[in-house]
């Protein structure tokens, strides 16, 4: 798996369709409840396998976005450092 380069935007977009698929479900959720229909059958393995994914690489984006962060930071103070010596 390649790496792609993401700006705070880019995350942003991906959230969104997130977001939009979240929507979705609960318009179906609301319809079905409001046809007072207690349930149906849906084809649902997949979209449970691939949520799991989701959900485990959302952990480690968050872990590696972190870690870069703590190293920008680090380096930012180091050059601090440098620039104004003691």
């Amino acid at each position: 798996m390649t790496r792609q380069p993401y700006t705070p935007d880019r995350l942003d977009q991906l959230a969104l369709r997130v977001l939009d698929v979240c929507s979705r479900l609960r318009t179906m959720a609301t319809r079905v409840r409001g046809e007072s229909v207690d349930e149906f059958l849906l084809h649902d393995k997949k979209a449970l396998e691939w949520l799991a994914h989701l959900e485990e690489w959302t952990q480690k984006s968050e872990a590696d976005i972190e870690l870069s962060l703590l190293r920008q930071r680090g380096t930012r103070r180091a050059g601090e450092a440098v620039a104004r010596p003691q």
